[in-house]
């Protein structure tokens, strides 16, 4: 590799999970959870630039500020540098859409993007499956999600089958309505690690994840998700009342249903046409602007740019 720097660019969609069943393993990759929830066209652009160095370096920054902090892109990074030879100075900038730390899957938007990038600049001839293992591994061993990476590559409204990173994961989509759209309200984040460290909650999550996943695998549709998504949250029993409040306020418009995005201090409702910018203005009641999102679904997954 010469000494000129070299780079390369991704998009990741966000992902929300409206359910997740916690799947324990004795291997990382084969760990996760198996969950179900849309892409959206918002999400994460990642940039990295790579070259030669005498002392190997990876600096991260996440919209423009440099952060020690985004341990999940780190740890994706430093698995994929074992693999490359030689050393280098490697920087990964993140500029993010959505609200990190409330249920959007950033951090695995964060790592597959990285490890796709980076790879791409270094010339490694690494199949994206193997690529999409390793942001897995990173997440589920850096507790900050289960099971978006899956998802995020493939795109779509999805539901995990089967629990991991590939090849032992197993994804699907299911079919939407073209003018169907994503509406988000955020207040603010949740600890994914402190839920994930309780024993008591993923036990719970565990045994409502599996109902509603079995719902939603005798009735693929996007109705029958959001049915399944908001019977979870009220039996996990983390809906407070501001949430409680714009669930209220997105169901009075009329849509194909609303939950709270897990995990995270965040609502979101399927909605079709015009609906969706009711739902947005309803929102808006209670809201700031900057706080309410507008999505068309994703259906290509991760892509370069």
């Amino acid at each position: 590799m010469s000494q000129v720097t070299r780079k390369a660019a991704v998009f990741v969609p966000a992902h929300i999970s409206g359910f997740f069943q916690p799947c324990e393993a004795n291997a990382p990759e084969r760990a996760g959870s198996r969950n179900c929830g849309p892409c959206l066209n918002l999400g994460m652009l990642t940039d990295v630039r790579v070259k030669p160095a005498d002392r190997p370096s990876v600096k991260i920054s996440i919209n423009g500020r440099r952060t020690h902090e985004a341990k999940t892109t780190s740890a994706a990074v430093d698995q994929l540098l074992r693999m490359a030879r030689g050393s280098f100075k490697v920087e990964v900038n993140h500029s993010c859409q959505v609200p990190v730390g409330a249920g959007y899957g950033a951090s695995g938007a964060g790592a597959l993007g990285a490890v796709l990038a980076l790879s791409k600049a270094l010339g490694l001839r690494v199949p994206r499956g193997r690529l999409a293992a390793v942001a897995h591994v990173a997440e589920v061993t850096c507790r900050t999600g289960l099971g978006d990476v899956g998802a995020q590559v493939l795109g779509g409204l999805v539901i995990g089958l089967r629990p991991g990173g590939p090849p032992y994961g197993r994804w699907k989509r299911i079919l939407v309505p073209r003018d169907l759209k994503v509406v988000c309200a955020t207040v603010g984040p949740l600890s994914t690690r402190k839920f994930l460290s309780d024993a008591g909650f993923v036990r719970r999550a565990s045994e409502l994840g599996g109902r509603a996943i079995k719902k939603v695998m005798k009735q693929p549709t996007p109705e029958e998700f959001m049915l399944a998504s908001r019977e979870f949250a009220d039996g996990l029993g983390i809906l407070d009342e501001e949430l409680k409040v714009l669930i209220q306020k997105a169901g009075e418009v009329g849509v194909m249903g609303v939950s709270q995005v897990m995990l995270g201090r965040a609502v979101f409702a399927l909605a079709r046409g015009l609906k969706a910018e009711r739902v947005r203005d309803a929102f808006l009641d209670v809201l700031s602007p900057r706080q309410v999102m507008v999505s068309e679904l994703n259906l290509g997954g991760a892509k370069f740019l």
